[in-house]
């Protein structure tokens, strides 16, 4: 992307060598003209700046076309030495002013500049003489020009330098004095290969054989080289031999006269003579180089010494700029003609030798290349039009202007744009380089006869260079940036980039993008971008889904390509997604991105009706993710682009800016991916969500964002622009752009809306005289434009014909584009303008109104479309939508049956429409679906207030239904919710009065149904309760239970347990469950629970099985859908009845389980009976086979199925049955796969849930505390993105925990930003408002906090609180623990009664669970039996159960308890035994258990209540390592 120090090659490096003559530079300007670097077969290069050489990149205007002519190299080039020739020449006026109190082109100047050029050397020579030396050398002679060629080089290359020593060893004559001193170019005579005295002297005696005046020409042209040869090789003898025959040279010309020279004869030296030549040589200091040396590129002896001593004599009057640029321009003319000199007419006035002598050349060359030169025009007939009537006509129209602004220029010349210094022709030298394929190689011929195609302006990309490098910054950096080795991942991984471009609507933010993004393209970038559209934010979702869907495509058409690397990619890809996704997750990730499984080679399995309903918002985002994940594995960098995304929803803006972004920094590969929003910072307010995340990611550590507001253009900008579109340099049109910035305040979509509308009304138009673009200053100067864009558009359009108007109004109904398919099938329609709408849309593109890309045409700005739409008058406007969607509607089958379920399909094959050959490549197909959701949205625009027809309003709310359930089906449920509720404007609220004697009620339930359920899935639970109120006013009460199900789901979304049981058990109550009104009492329990078991006794898990797989998967009658809605009520009041401690638990899990023995009901909602009567075995019958027996059922009921509801049973089987059999270590593992399939499946609450016990999991298990904090900390964040109060509060509680066991403050509290502040108003927060749940977790941290710091005072009041509390199995094992101990100690202090039998009901409890899991109860018991014996005290057997127990926790790997034990029997020998010394020694090892745990605090606070000496103590605690690991002797 950026500057290449070093060309790519040898013969680029040498050819940048060519670079601007100031002080001391070296150009070899001759070598370029003659040598291999100024042939028609290479094209010269440059040095350039490195932003120069950036911004031409980006740009995409490229330097050298793919295929050059010889013409256009040879254009190219020329402009080039035009550069530098200018510069040159301006170097030296600007020497010469300094110099000269006039500051006129006097003339040292002129010879100086000459004497210059003639190093420069002659011009090519014509190939009609061709004479061959002995040693091979060509000699190419015409009377104007010589060229010779030795060895396949040039002789004549020569570099123009400025060196003091240039001849080393040589007195410099005084005509190199004058130069040096005037610090100007000197030096005439360029480096060439060994050649030496004997080659001058084989060409010289060749010479001089001859008597022709040519013949004396090619001697001078080899003393010539033969000086030069001597000269490089620093040969003195060589040197003087080769300059003394010049000298000779000189001597003779000047004896004979010009008269006798012209003549041809001429005497020269014999061979004789020249071999003893060296005794009779000229010093070089002495000669003085004659006239024949004076040779230009112009190609002829312009200038002699006497014009010389002539122009000194007169001292013309060169002090005018004009005639220094008028002397250049005719320069120019030869650089630009091959080196023909320009017709005598073009030559200065005041150079009378010039002149003269170029009328008696009657056959010098013309501009045509060898022609006779026409006769001096007449002063009427300007320059310009004299190179375009060129017999060739080789001349582009960008040299014609230039050359004739620099010759046709003072008071009697007729240039319309003269040039006025040196630096407007090297800036139009610039800019013609800079872009050749514009005015080198595309302009239009005259010689045709034909006007070219008016320009478009808009179309291009104009300006912006220094946002466009401030842009590719970011891009460039994440290129740079390495791949980090997964070991160093958190020291040194990068960060997600995002770049936000904001800007008024037509600043520009678009077509900046598209500029990078096609040149990133190039660059091996996947970029791919999606457009938000005004008006239409419950599209956001799908519109999001589709840029992830073109992503698919895009690996599709890579997958069956040519390109070997695009193929390996995209196989790559494809393995990567099978391997990271289930095949659950890739059928669901297909319902969002259709196309996955053209790259997946896999057929999704049919799901179930549950499976589909269960997607959600966080199924997607997971499910996006991973996708993320999987491409940024791979090595190709990707660029995703979001335009207008101020017009999306806050839910898509929070999932891609939020959810997604979040994830994808957190890879390792984050640095592969740049996210690019645009949006319009005019239309977003403080409130905005689009705002809101942009603060929060101005703060975020893992995000790096870069903000680009854009400014409105330039004049430059927009003089560049016109330039550009109209082949004409800058400097000719700046007036023009100084007036349209003026009129469009520099809005880019203004100004190319102002000039297009000046095309389009012939106030700038073609000349085929002057063969370029010019306009009329009278129109210009008398436009009137409106004040703004939107005026000046509605303005402009109004002026159009009839049908390009209406057919302009037909697209705009579509919004900011529309496919090509639709189109055609519209344009048979009676709806289009008379003739079709095919050339309306061509002119349409033409004028830069719309443009065609792809299958789509758009308008060039959503801003035409919105003006477009709100200029047709409301009436018309529906009548238009209703006509459309009438019209594409009755394509569809399901129009035809639309009372039935319909598979609509298209009536005929619009896959073979086309609209243009020229335009359109290949076939467009639409979908079917696609057709009926389309013609559905026209028919919402009319409005049901449009349309009278009761009939046709029904008909038309079915179209609504049939699309909103698909929506429904692939979780986009916001955009469903969007067309069930225009259903229902359709029908109407009178509908459900007659809707029984008309049949529509199931249309009215479905809608409303519809409606709260995607209500209920996007949170918004006002709605979902006014939706399914109205279901309940007009239904039975049999055929509302869905809309019961809808409303009791989304209560227990919105945390509303109280309201949830209340409601639930009412239902319940109403369908005949007998579940009493009022809390049941312990007998009602017990009676339901032997009822249960009676029943459950008649059945085996083989006949559940065989039942289960007969009527389970596909079961989907009107009895099974009545059950699954049953159960899921059950499930949500359960969830209720356990979050609020509820007596009401037990009692509905054993009638849910009654209910599906009876009615033979094994699907897997439920399965949640199944576990919860297995539960309550435990809890209630402290039966743990009976228990473990039916979670085992639950989990064979749920083996086929993924669903949520499967993995929050299998929570609670986890939590709540397994933890009593199976090791904690290993009920962690479990609760983690439970976290991971309930985020694949977007069920967030199951997900909190089973990290938060897997996290407790870690913290009782004795793991280091630093794995619980960052298990913890993962769920915090967890809760905060899922935005879960309560979920939140715990998590802050058990960091609390952690962070006092740490020593540690991490202010958890902070992420309620200052809404909670401490624990204290944690509490009241709950008592206020009844919370039990999060009164119980207060008093849960505050028991287990204060059991370890040794506090058993408030520790056990906080135990009082909980007994009457209901809590996870784990908690309750531990709380029993702990409790049993503080029953012991607190025993000790007051010897109450009480407590020492609280102390043995513990005992006795735990030794009932040491059977089904000895591991985790041994030391727990084996502790409890040593503190009991030391209450007793019974000593010595207090020590040996002291001992048990810590060995016993030490085998088990429970370092933690293994700490509690020592410090317990340390305190044991201190209180009771008396015996310090051995009591410091097991203090001393608790220590070193809790460092290993990690709990630094409360290692810390028993250091410092017993004083241990800690200073032999390895502060290496922070490792994990294990506490069977460590040796400690007793």
């Amino acid at each position: 992307l950026g500057h290449r120090s070093e060309p790519r090659d040898p013969q680029h490096r040498d050819a940048s060598r060519c670079h601007q003559m100031s002080g001391q530079s070296t150009i070899p300007i001759k070598e370029l003209l003659q040598s291999e670097w100024f042939s028609t077969d290479r094209l010269l290069l440059e040095h350039e700046a490195p932003s120069d050489l950036v911004i031409s990149q980006i740009g995409g205007i490229s330097n050298i076309s793919a295929v050059q002519s010889n013409e256009t190299i040879r254009l190219e080039n020329s402009v080039r030495l035009a550069l530098l020739l200018t510069k040159t020449f301006a170097n030296y006026c600007d020497n010469i002013d300094s110099h000269h109190e006039e500051g006129c082109l006097d003339s040292i100047c002129m010879e100086d500049f000459f004497v210059t050029l003639a190093g420069f050397g002659d011009s090519e020579c014509d190939k009609n003489s061709d004479n061959e030396n002995e040693d091979g050398t060509k000699l190419n002679v015409s009377e104007n020009q010589i060229t010779a060629n030795v060895d396949g080089n040039d002789p004549l290359s020569a570099e123009i330098t400025v060196a003091e020593d240039d001849v080393e060893g040589n007195e410099k004559s005084k005509h190199t004095q004058d130069y040096e001193e005037d610090n100007l170019q000197a030096g005439f005579f360029s480096s060439f290969d060994k050649m030496g005295a004997d080659a001058y002297e084989k060409f010289f005696v060749k010479s001089s054989n001859a008597n022709t005046f040519d013949d004396l020409r090619k001697g001078v042209s080899h003393a010539k080289i033969a000086d030069t040869a001597a000269k490089k090789n620093k040969d003195t003898e060589g040197l003087e031999l080769g300059m003394g025959y010049f000298s000779r040279l000189n001597d003779l010309s000047e004896r004979q006269g010009h008269d006798y020279l012209s003549s041809g004869r001429v005497s020269l030296p014999t061979p004789e003579e020249s071999a003893t030549e060296k005794q009779r040589i000229v010093p070089y200091t002495e000669s003085i180089p004659s006239s024949n040396q004076y040779k230009t590129l112009i190609g002829v002896d312009i200038i002699s010494p006497a014009s010389i001593a002539s122009s000194k004599r007169n001292s013309y009057e060169a002090n005018d700029d004009n005639k220094k640029i008028k002397l250049l321009g005719c320069v120019m003319y030869s650089v630009f003609n091959n080196g023909a000199a320009p017709p005598p007419h073009y030559f200065p006035s005041y150079i009378p030798e010039w002149t003269s002598q170029l009328d008696e050349t009657s056959d010098s060359k013309s501009f045509d290349g060898g022609r006779k030169s026409k006769s001096p025009r007449p002063l009427e007939i300007s320059i310009y039009s004299q190179l375009l009537d060129s017999n060739d006509n080789s001349f582009p129209t960008s040299i014609c202007q230039l050359l004739s602004d620099m010759i046709d220029i003072g008071s009697d010349g007729k240039a319309t744009n003269p040039f006025t210094s040196f630096h407007e022709i090297m800036q139009d030298l610039e800019e013609i380089k800079s872009q050749p394929n514009i005015f080198l190689h595309d302009n239009p011929n005259k010689s045709s006869g034909t006007t070219p195609s008016p320009p478009v302006f808009g179309r291009q990309y104009y300006g912006r260079t220094k946002e466009l490098a401030q842009f590719m910054e970011v891009p460039n950096r994440l290129e740079s940036t390495t791949t980090i080795d997964s070991l160093q991942f958190q020291h040194n991984r990068t960060s997600t980039e995002v770049i936000f471009v904001s800007g008024r609507a037509g600043s520009g933010k678009s077509r900046l993008l598209n500029k990078c993004s096609d040149f990133l393209s190039t660059q091996g970038w996947l970029v791919f971008s999606e457009k938000f559209n005004r008006g239409v934010e419950y599209q956001s979702q799908g519109i999001l889904c589709s840029l992830f869907d073109k992503i698919v495509k895009k690996l599709i058409r890579m997958k069956v390509g040519d390109d070997q690397q695009d193929e390996e990619y995209s196989r790559r890809i494809s393995k990567a997604l099978s391997d990271s996704l289930d095949d659950s997750s890739l059928c669901s990730l297909a319902a969002y991105l259709p196309s996955i499984f053209e790259l997946i080679d896999y057929n999704c399995k049919k799901q179930s009706a549950v499976e589909q309903a269960n997607f959600s918002h966080w199924k997607l985002v997971f499910l996006l993710t991973q996708f993320m994940y999987v491409l940024l594995e791979l090595d190709r960098p990707i660029m995703l682009v979001l335009d207008d995304l101020q017009w999306a929803d806050a839910s898509t803006i929070n999932l891609v800016l939020g959810n997604i972004l979040d994830s994808v920094s957190n890879s390792l590969y984050a640095h592969r991916i740049l996210f690019v929003v645009l949006y319009r910072d005019n239309e977003v307010c403080d409130e905005h969500p689009l705002v809101a995340q942009l603060v929060r990611l101005r703060q975020s550590e893992s995000v790096k964002i870069k903000e680009m507001p854009l400014s409105t253009f330039s004049k430059g900008d927009i003089c560049s622009m016109i330039a550009s579109e109209l082949r004409l340099t800058t400097r000719i049109v700046a007036e023009l752009g100084g007036i349209v910035h003026r009129k469009s305040s520099g809005n880019i979509l203004f100004a190319v809306e102002v000039l297009n509308s000046m095309v389009r009304n012939s106030v700038i138009h073609f000349s085929l005289k002057l063969c370029r673009y010019q306009w009329d200053w009278d129109n210009i100067s008398s436009l009137k434009t409106e004040e703004n864009v939107a005026s000046f558009i509605i303005t402009t359009i109004s002026t159009l014909q009839p049908k390009f108007l209406q057919t302009l109004r037909i697209l705009s109904c579509f919004g900011y584009n529309i496919d090509v398919a639709i189109l055609c099938l519209l344009d048979t329609s009676c709806i289009v303008p008379f003739g079709g709408i095919r050339n309306p849309l061509r002119y349409l593109v033409d004028i830069g109104i719309i443009e065609m890309a792809g299958s789509l045409v758009s308008f060039t700005h959503d801003l035409i479309q919105q003006h477009v739409y709100e200029g047709i008058a409301l009436p018309q406007r529906q009548n238009l939508h209703f006509g459309i969607g009438v019209f594409l509607g009755s394509k569809t089958t399901f129009n035809a049956a639309a009372t039935g379920p319909g598979i609509y399909s298209l009536e005929f094959g619009i896959d073979q429409m086309y609209i243009s050959e020229s335009k359109i490549d290949g076939d467009f197909i639409i979908s079917e679906r696609s057709l009926l959701s389309i013609a559905t949205d026209h028919i919402n625009c009319a409005g049901p207030e449009f349309i009278v027809d009761q009939k046709q309003r029904i008909l038309f709310a079915r179209w609504n239904l049939k699309v909103a359930k698909e929506l429904s089906a692939t979780s986009n449920f916001r955009c469903a919710l969007h067309y069930y509720k225009k259903g229902i404007q359709f029908i109407g609220h009178d509908v459900w009065i007659h809707s029984n004697e008309t049949g529509d009620q199931e249309l009215c339930l479905d809608l409303y149904e519809g409606a709260a359920a995607a209500s209920s899935a996007t949170s918004d639970l006002a709605t979902v309760e006014y939706f399914v109120n109205i279901v309940f006013r007009n239904v039975h009460f049999e055929r509302s239970l869905n809309a019961w199900v809808i409303l009791i789901v989304s209560l227990e979304s919105s945390g509303k347990y109280a309201e949830i049981l209340e409601k639930g058990v009412n239902l319940l109550r109403r369908l005949n469950f007998d579940i009493p009104a009022s809390p049941p009492s312990p007998k009602e329990i017990k009676d339901s629970l032997v009822t249960t078991l009676r029943i459950a006794s008649q059945f085996r898990i083989e006949h559940i099985k065989t039942s289960y797989h007969s009527t389970g998967i596909l079961n989907q009658d009107k009895r099974n859908i009545h059950n699954k809605n049953l159960f899921k009520i059950f499930d949500a009041i359960v969830i209720a009845t356990y979050n609020t401690s509820s007596p009401y638990l037990p009692l509905l899990a054993f009638e849910m389980m009654q209910y599906s023995l009876r009615n033979e009901f094994y699907e897997p909602e439920a399965a949640i009976a199944y576990a919860g009567f297995g539960y309550f075995n435990i809890m209630l019958r402290n039966d743990f086979k009976s228990g473990k027996y039916w979670a085992n059922v639950a989990l064979e009921m749920l083996k086929q199925y993924t669903i949520s509801t499967a993995a929050r049973v299998k929570w609670i089987i986890h939590a709540q049955i397994m933890i009593w059999f199976i090791p904690l270590e290993d009920t962690r593992r479990n609760l983690l796969e439970i976290a991971k399939t309930s985020m694949k499946l977007g069920d967030f609450l199951t997900e909190i849930y089973a990290i938060r016990l897997s996290s407790r999991c870690a913290f009782f298990g004795g793991e280091n505390l630093s794995i619980f904090s960052q298990l913890n900390i993962r769920n915090l964040k967890n809760t905060v993105k899922y935005n879960t109060t309560q979920g939140t509060e715990t998590a802050v509680l058990d960091q609390i925990m952690a962070d006092e066991l740490r020593g540690e403050n991490s202010n958890p509290f902070k992420v309620f930003k200052g809404l909670i502040n401490n624990e204290d108003d944690l509490f009241k927060r709950a008592s206020l408002t009844n919370n039990t749940s999060s009164m119980m977790n207060v008093q849960y941290r505050r028991f287990f906090s204060s059991f370890w710091k040794g506090d058993y005072d408030a520790a056990e009041s906080s135990s009082k609180v909980l007994l009457s509390l209901r809590m996870t199995n784990l908690l309750l094992i531990y709380f029993t623990f702990y409790r049993g101990l503080i029953a012991f100690r607190r025993y000790r202090e007051d010897h109450s009664e009480d407590k020492l039998r609280n102390g043995f009901d513990v005992i006795i409890k735990i030794e009932s669970w040491l059977q089904h899991s000895p591991s985790l109860f041994e030391n727990k018991l084996l502790l409890l039996n040593a503190e009991e014996q030391a209450s007793l005290p019974n000593i010595d057997k207090a020590k040996s159960l002291y001992l048990s127990s810590i060995k016993s926790a030490k085998d088990c790997g429970r370092v933690h308890e293994q700490g509690l034990a020592c410090e317990l029997m340390g305190q044991f020998l201190l209180t009771v035994a008396n015996d310090r010394p051995q009591a410091m020694i097991h203090m001393k090892n608790a220590h070193t258990c809790y460092l290993q745990w990690g709990a630094f605090g409360k290692a810390a606070e028993l250091a410092e209540e017993h004083g241990l000496d800690t200073s032999s103590v390895s502060p290496t605690g922070k490792s994990s390592k294990h506490a069977r690991d460590v040796d400690i002797f007793y």
